[in-house]
Parts: structure tokens; C-alpha cells; sequence
């Protein structure tokens, strides 16, 4: 829905920040339903809240018994993205801690 021509008009590809911005400097309301992909309004999913608890829940046991050390030499550069992600991956030498 981000990109339907119906919706955003023949420059619906474009990165257009004045979209959003009204000839007197406004900002232009634009109904949720037509951000669904970012769980706006009565569609946003109902177990989003639970997943997140869950995801920081394991990423906290892993770092509590694990240590991870980078991989010597490897090259960190970040990947221009609206998600971040690694270039070439982010390496890791994971090691499980003695608690």
C-alpha cells in the first residue's frame, strides 16, 4: 500500500517529503489504514506487544550466557537501508560464559 499509484499518484516512487506538508506549511493528516505495513490503527496486529517482550527476553539470555568477540579482520560497514543491516554480515566468535 506505500507505493499504490491509487493511493500516493504517479509519483508514488518518489521520496517526497512534501507530501505531508500543505501549502500554508501544514501538516497533511493521512488516515493509519494507509500505513498498515507499520500496524496503525484497529489492523495492527495483536500479538506485537507479546513479541517484543520475547524478543528482548531471549536477546537478554544470550548475553547473559554467552560472550561473543568479533571476528579479527572482518569488515563492519553498515548497509544504507531503512533496516540496519551489515554489509558483509556481522561476524562473530560466540563463546558460552562460565556463570
Amino acid at each position: 500500500m506505500g507505493r499504490l499509484e491509487e493511493i500516493w499518484g504517479k509519483d508514488c516512487l518518489e521520496f517526497k517529503p512534501e507530501r505531508w506538508i500543505s501549502e500554508q506549511g501544514q501538516i497533511v493528516h493521512r488516515p493509519s489504514y494507509q500505513f498498515v505495513a507499520l500496524g496503525a490503527g484497529p489492523r495492527s496486529c495483536i500479538g506485537k506487544d507479546i513479541a517484543l517482550v520475547q524478543m528482548k527476553m531471549v536477546a537478554t539470555a544470550m548475553l547473559w550466557n554467552f560472550r561473543m568477540q568479533l571476528v579479527d579482520d572482518h569488515p563492519i560497514s553498515p548497509r544504507n537501508a531503512v533496516i540496519l543491516h551489515m554489509e558483509h554480515g556481522l561476524k562473530l566468535h560466540v563463546f558460552k560464559r562460565n556463570v
